[in-house]
């Protein structure tokens, strides 16, 4: 096993799943992209630079250096929502919701008499 994929995996070891965003996840969009780039073994000297500075620049997320150097003086958002009532508008529950509200008159009748569709 290459030392960059150890390196890979020590840092996603410190990168939690959110099992609320399913098919949101950054982590697990990360962990998808590690699995398809050391599907055949090592990568290639070609791209050793590259793989270097993905891995730099994920640690640097990970650990929030510029969160952390560059202090917020607010807690408020562009929406003036807190951190906590974004979190929540963005769970599943609320995006479906959301995606129902959109939904024209007769594509809601539709639901109901044939149920929902992936391309509604």
């Amino acid at each position: 096993m290459s030392s960059n994929y150890k390196n890979f995996l020590r840092l996603l070891e410190n990168w939690p799943l959110e099992s609320s965003k399913i098919g949101r996840d950054l982590s697990q969009h990360i962990r998808d992209q590690i699995k398809i780039a050391f599907a055949k073994g090592d990568i290639p000297q070609a791209n050793q630079d590259q793989c270097n500075r993905y891995y730099e620049s994920l640690t640097r997320l990970s650990i929030n250096k510029y969160g952390n150097r560059y202090k917020r003086k607010t807690d408020s958002t562009a929406t003036g929502l807190t951190h906590d009532q974004c979190n929540l508008a963005l769970t599943p529950e609320f995006l479906e919701a959301l995606h129902e509200d959109e939904a024209t008159y007769f594509q809601k009748i539709k639901r109901k008499v044939f149920g929902p569709e992936k391309n509604d």
